[in-house]
């Protein structure tokens, strides 16, 4: 609805606040957004200033699902399983052979990684991930894959 508002001029749009409804009560409860001023699109300095057409921020991602990459790691695969989640969730759980390489401190710590090998990206559930391979598409690596699901499909897997 608030969409429809802005898109036909009409109302008042909650900018810069955010309703929350609660329907069990059927009540509403409005909570004031901060700006932040490091954004690159509505920031003190932002950077992006019109819509992209660089072909480049449209990189197709390969995806494949935990269960092929259980196969493809069984058939012996040598090439990078990447685990960009957080060193304490990796601690509570990882894949057998991954490297860990938060997502968090990226692209400096993944300006590193050799642009010519095979990676299969893991993290949470495939959100953290496909960012971490999209980048590495963007920047020059050619052979990046996303694992769909990530270490809780994977978990989930083991208990079946």
């Amino acid at each position: 609805m608030e969409a429809i508002k802005l898109l036909a001029n009409i109302g008042q749009a909650p900018l810069g606040r955010l309703i929350h409804y609660r329907a069990l009560s059927s009540s509403f409860r409005e909570i004031k957004i901060k700006p932040d001023p490091d954004c690159p699109l509505c920031g003190a300095n932002p950077t992006i200033t019109e819509p992209s057409t660089d072909k480049k921020e449209m990189t197709e991602l390969p995806e494949i699902t935990t269960l092929e990459l259980r196969k493809i790691l069984s058939d012996g695969f040598e090439g990078i399983l990447l685990d960009v989640r957080e060193q304490d969730e990796y601690m509570m759980a990882h894949i057998e052979g991954s490297e860990l390489l938060p997502l968090s401190g990226w692209p400096s710590s993944a300006a590193n990684l050799p642009k010519n090998g095979k990676y299969y990206v893991h993290c949470a559930a495939g959100m953290r991930s496909a960012r971490a391979g999209t980048w590495m598409l963007q920047n020059g690596f050619s052979d990046v894959t996303n694992v769909a699901g990530g270490m809780k499909q994977w978990l989930q897997e083991e208990q079946l």
